[in-house]
């Protein structure tokens, strides 16, 4: 997708001298990045939102699947540290502190920290670098050796696991550590 802003109506080019000021950078790898998404969960605040959102490139950090199921039946993206790795399927959603207020409340399996380019580079479209942002970090970490495919393609790796390794529903063990991205 390329950098955008998404409207309570539509999603429009970004305009030209956007102004940022007083918003905040969240790093969005999955379904928070479609403007679908975005208005599902904005739906409340009427036509009257705008999120600006740019495409984004950040080095270190690569995309796997939550150690979940959400409440809709899918096992959602989530970023983890890999070094050595760009990213390059994110956007960087600039959300106004209600809108991150309200992000918050729609994601209840997730920690959302500050990462620094520092140790994860972050890069827009323009060349420029971000200093700091947010990313959701899975509360349950992420699953090991499960890249980030179609949702038929891990449910099916994960129920292949389970009968080789002969375990019962709810055994399938997961990964993830005390870093603020969930490791393989």
């Amino acid at each position: 997708m390329a950098s955008c802003l998404v409207t309570g109506t539509d999603v429009r080019p970004l305009p030209a001298g956007l102004r940022l000021d007083g918003r905040r950078p969240l790093l969005a790898v999955g379904s928070n990045a479609s403007p679908s998404q975005l208005w599902h969960k904005f739906a409340e605040r009427g036509p009257d939102f705008a999120i600006p959102v740019l495409s984004t490139r950040v080095d270190g950090l690569a995309v796997g699947h939550s150690a979940h199921v959400s409440r809709a039946g899918y096992i959602p993206y989530a970023p983890y540290a890999a070094a050595g790795h760009t990213l390059h399927t994110a956007m960087l959603l600039w959300l106004d502190d209600t809108q991150l207020a309200r992000m918050d409340e729609t994601e209840p399996n997730y920690d959302r920290v500050l990462l620094a380019s520092a140790d994860y580079r972050l890069t827009l479209e323009s060349g420029a670098e971000v200093a700091e942002y947010f990313v959701y970090r899975s509360v349950h970490g992420v699953v090991a050796d499960l890249p980030a495919t179609t949702q038929a393609d891990a449910l099916a790796r994960l129920a292949r696991y389970a009968i080789d390794s002969g375990l019962k529903v709810g055994e399938i063990s997961r990964t993830g550590n005390s870093q603020l991205i969930a490791s393989r």
